[in-house]
């Protein structure tokens, strides 16, 4: 996901260009960065920004040179980022993560040019699309933050009423899942069955939070192979404790007086939370 520019307001801050001591730079290369330094606009205070400078094809993709500056009240220590480059039509042509180790630190209020170089394996457009000093546009890609790795939480009578064949192929089907964005609740399915007044859910609560949480309804809606809604309820837990980055199981039932859609196809399914106004 991309993190907005900072609304604008007047008390815009301006930056003072510095160059790595890791760079061998002619006066007239200094002089053609603090050019296009003295045109950006200032910023809002706390905010990161990058500004391509330009853009340069070569046999292996494409060298980069952009300015990074930030309005942070402290100095900036940026360990690993990911830039996405755009076309002049808004278009993702690349996009690559980078170790600024060697970036260095950056004090509050200054700026510095650095050369970003983007091999073929990052690129998002075949490569005749590229073209050497075309307009573009670079931007941080800021990620939320996820967690993957769940331990499995069963109470008493799961414990006992699973097999520890069962309980293995459980952990199995958790480790598979996909990763659940960080401070949210997931909710995945792990086996349906069709029974005489309705359909049984058995799913698994994964808490993304680093503190342990307690659901006492959980809203979820029930969907067939088509994608429609067949069933939405509201199922009481009484106080249902999941631990922090913890899996833990539970059954749901939808009778079929509250389903919403006649003769669903349960050939495909899915659960999901009921999303709330």
């Amino acid at each position: 996901m991309f993190k907005p520019n900072q609304p604008k307001t007047s008390n815009r801050l301006k930056t003072i260009l510095e160059f790595s001591d890791l760079w061998e730079l002619d006066q007239q290369e200094r002089y053609v960065f603090q050019y296009y330094h003295n045109k950006l606009k200032g910023l809002d205070p706390n905010q990161i920004n990058i500004h391509g400078v330009a853009l340069h094809k070569n046999d292996n993709g494409f060298i980069m040179t952009a300015i990074i500056r930030h309005s942070l009240q402290k100095t900036l220590n940026m360990e690993v980022i990911r830039l996405v480059v755009r076309d002049k039509d808004g278009n993702d042509i690349a996009r690559k993560e980078f170790n600024m180790e060697v970036f260095g630190l950056l004090n509050s209020l200054r700026a510095r040019p650095w050369i970003f170089e983007f091999d073929k394996d990052s690129l998002l457009v075949p490569e005749e699309e590229i073209k050497d000093k075309m307009e573009f546009e670079v931007l941080f890609e800021y990620q939320q933050p996820v967690v993957s790795d769940f331990t499995l939480q069963l109470d008493e009578n799961w414990s006992n009423g699973l097999s520890p064949e069962q309980i293995a192929s459980l952990e199995a089907s958790l480790t598979a899942m996909e990763a659940v964005e960080e401070n949210s609740l997931s909710v995945n399915a792990f086996h349906f069955a069709e029974v005489e007044d309705g359909v049984e859910v058995y799913v698994l609560l994964r808490n993304g939070y680093k503190e342990e949480i307690t659901i006492s309804n959980l809203p979820v809606q029930l969907l067939d192979a088509a994608g429609d809604v067949v069933a939405k309820l509201g199922f009481p837990l009484e106080q249902f404790a999941v631990g922090s980055h913890q899996a833990r199981p539970v059954s749901l039932h939808f009778p079929k007086n509250v389903f919403q859609k006649e003769s669903p196809d349960f050939s495909s399914w899915n659960v999901q939370l009921t999303p709330q106004n």
